[in-house]
């Protein structure tokens, strides 16, 4: 099971202060990988009317379509991760759907260009650890291709990758276009992620030509501002959601 998003009204008579404190609660739960326990995750459900199909079973909608789409702003993804009650989530479906409309539009490329230079310096990190453990993983081998010189070669160019570049958040995504701005070292930032990528995909080119398959990497970039496409996943989310927001529910957060 992943994580998901079910359709859910607020009963009547339940305490905002309380509800809002367990859907807090509930949240930070999950971002620590722990199942709800003392009792939150059942007290929240006491509260809400959790929507059934046909069957009985919960008609639902997987988080990562906001909470992993590098589309959308890193913060958003990260509240994402929540139960969201009536009005919160009437607030983040307009929110949600102008942004992606506005992206598709081609507004806000300043930040979009942060957003992707950011994206791309986390799978930097991940993909050079993941290549550096592997060639790591080699070591001490007596197979016939592990003696050969190109792959000693190719195996000190990974170990000889400087270290990912450390790039900022993008900051706050901007609310209007005059809010688009390029920001001070945006531009060297985005050479400097690029080079290392250059670097990486070398290093891991010249290691994956010279041992078997199972060891080699092929890291993968989100795409590039002018490579965005529509989200057919997401516009399918924006037709199950509307019903939902429409009828003045919430959604409960399902892990």
């Amino acid at each position: 099971m992943g994580t998901d998003w079910v359709p859910a009204a607020v009963r009547d008579g339940a305490d905002p202060a309380e509800l809002e404190h367990l859907v807090r609660t509930h949240a930070a739960l999950h971002a620590r990988g722990e199942h709800a326990r003392d009792g939150v995750d059942q007290r929240l459900r006491d509260l809400l009317i959790i929507d059934t199909d046909e069957d009985g079973a919960w008609p639902s909608h997987r988080v990562a379509v906001i909470g992993r789409n590098p589309l959308f702003p890193p913060e958003w993804r990260q509240a994402a991760w929540s139960t969201l009650l009536p009005d919160g989530l009437q607030e983040w479906s307009v929110r949600w759907r102008h942004w992606y409309d506005s992206v598709m539009a081609g507004r806000y490329r300043h930040y979009l260009h942060r957003l992707r230079t950011w994206e791309v310096s986390q799978e930097l990190a991940q993909a050079q650890a993941d290549l550096v453990a592997t060639a790591r993983a080699t070591e001490g081998r007596t197979n016939a291709w592990a003696r050969r010189p190109d792959f000693r070669r190719a195996r000190d160019l990974v170990s000889a990758l400087p270290l990912p570049p450390l790039v900022p958040a993008p900051g706050p995504p901007p609310g209007t276009d005059a809010e688009d701005r390029e920001t001070p070292g945006q531009a060297a930032r985005e050479e400097t992620v690029a080079g290392h990528r250059a670097e990486l995909e070398r290093a891991a080119r010249e290691f994956g030509r010279t041992v078997p398959s199972r060891f080699r990497r092929n890291p993968r970039w989100s795409p590039g501002v002018a490579e965005l496409m529509p989200d057919t996943w997401l516009e399918e989310f924006f037709a199950w959601l509307d019903p939902v927001v429409r009828s003045g529910r919430g959604v409960y957060l399902w892990f």
